[in-house]
């Protein structure tokens, strides 16, 4: 019995001096304190990053957030990873700092930071945190999103990231009139007569629609060098489109003319002295293409108690609305023509 305790001690002691003897030779990696201080990592090999967008649904703790409001947001998630595989041998991230910066609309808001290792809900969920050998600093506000992270002992960053955003396309929503006209046609297919034709406006609110919110992702990271050779930094970036402009555009339809082969830049208006001079737009093409036949067919500038006219768009310009804005409709009206007519055409709200 006492040669298999002694045994038992010298085999415990070997495997001891064994695991001294590792964690004496195991480099120690420290967080450094100014990461853009270091040297720069050599061109090749690098970190390469890849950045995808998903749409997602807007949590209920945001939709009572924000009141009346959700229709005129977007929820997207952003995931984000770096190759390991494009690093030297033995080389690992000790510490990443990603910036993402929004374009085309502002950055409201984010909810979910995840990477695997560590996992941050900022919508108040009560789950149990989860130890992780990461820490992470996050920084927000309009427009701009950063997350800088690093390694606990002995630990690689995960190579992924995804955070949950929410955005807002564009700036303020714009307030308009939905035209909805009734009885156009009678039973036998005849046009009605333009005072019998009722034309109700109703309320509505969207989004200004703009070209699209794009992104701007910046990794920069800190590699610790393999065989405790030292530090080096670098630099990755992409930009990704957040919400496209098709994700953007309200589902209503408009009027408007153009000359042969070019895109319409004269928008179906009505007038009266009540309201003054407005667009008409539809809530479906085939409502905006019932109207433009009526209107061919009887040649009318009235409907109901409402002027028939055009309005004139004022000068596109990149990530401004799509829409024309109102303000200038008074100045630009011009009853509508036969001509004018004949060259009506339906299309998505303010596209030409």
């Amino acid at each position: 019995m006492r040669a298999k305790s002694m045994g038992r001690a010298l085999l415990l002691g070997v495997a001891c001096m064994c695991l001294a003897s590792a964690c004496a030779q195991r480099p120690r990696r420290t967080v450094p304190e100014d990461p853009r201080a270091i040297a720069e990592c050599p061109a090749e090999p690098g970190v390469s990053l890849t950045a995808v967008v998903l749409p997602i649904k807007i949590p209920p703790s945001l939709l009572t957030k924000y009141p009346g409001e959700v229709g005129e947001r977007q929820a997207r998630r952003l995931l984000v990873s770096f190759a390991p595989d494009s690093l030297a041998r033995g080389d690992s991230v000790l510490w990443t700092q990603l910036s993402v910066r929004t374009f085309g609309g502002t950055l409201d808001g984010w909810w979910r930071l995840d990477s695997g290792k560590l996992r941050i809900d900022a919508t108040g969920s009560r789950r149990p945190p989860r130890a992780s050998p990461e820490q992470a600093n996050i920084g927000f506000g309009p427009g701009f999103f950063d997350v800088t992270r690093s390694a606990a002992y002995g630990t690689d960053l995960a190579s992924s990231l995804s955070v949950d955003l929410l955005l807002r396309p564009g700036g303020i929503a714009i307030d308009e009139s939905l035209v909805r006209v009734r009885d156009l046609w009678n039973a036998k297919g005849k046009p009605a007569e333009p005072d019998a034709v009722r034309v109700e406006l109703e309320p509505i609110r969207h989004v200004p629609g703009f070209d699209a919110i794009e992104a701007e992702i910046k990794l920069e990271y800190v590699l610790a060098r393999s065989g405790g050779s030292g530090q080096c930094r670098g630099l990755t970036q992409q930009r990704v489109a957040l919400v496209t402009r098709e994700a953007v555009r309200p589902p209503l339809w408009d009027l408007g003319v153009s000359s042969i082969n070019s895109g319409r830049a004269r928008w179906l208006a009505l007038s009266d002295p009540t309201y003054g001079v407005f667009r008409a737009i539809f809530d479906s093409p085939a409502a905006a293409s019932s109207f433009a036949n009526w209107i061919r067919v009887t040649r009318s500038e009235r409907v109901g108690a409402y002027r028939i006219g055009l309005v004139q768009q004022y000068g596109r310009q990149p990530m401004r609305p799509l829409v024309p804005v109102d303000r200038g409709a008074p100045e630009t009206f011009q009853p509508l023509s036969a001509n004018d007519a004949s060259g009506l055409r339906t299309g998505p709200l303010g596209e030409p």
